[in-house]
């Protein structure tokens, strides 16, 4: 599965569900940019998946350890 393939079936309607769409797309965004510095697909969607589990507000509702669970979780499906 690619990056962007992952983002799509799998991260996207988790984040949709949990944080509702527009603070999902904003997470989205900002994955799908920070994923283009990444030279494979692994890179790309580690990267995308360490912007979301990082910021503030995804912390703020699934804790450190949640969304450290999380990105392991996603990191794992390239």
């Amino acid at each position: 599965m690619d990056a962007k393939t992952a983002r799509d079936t799998i991260i996207k309607p988790k984040l949709i569900a949990t944080f509702g769409a527009n603070l999902a797309g904003m997470l989205l965004i900002k994955a799908i940019n920070a994923g283009m510095s990444g030279s494979s697909e692994t890179d790309k969607l580690r990267l995308g998946v360490e912007s979301i589990c990082s910021d503030p507000k995804v912390i703020a509702l699934w804790g450190a350890a949640q969304a450290a669970k999380q990105k392991d979780e996603w990191c794992r499906l390239v």
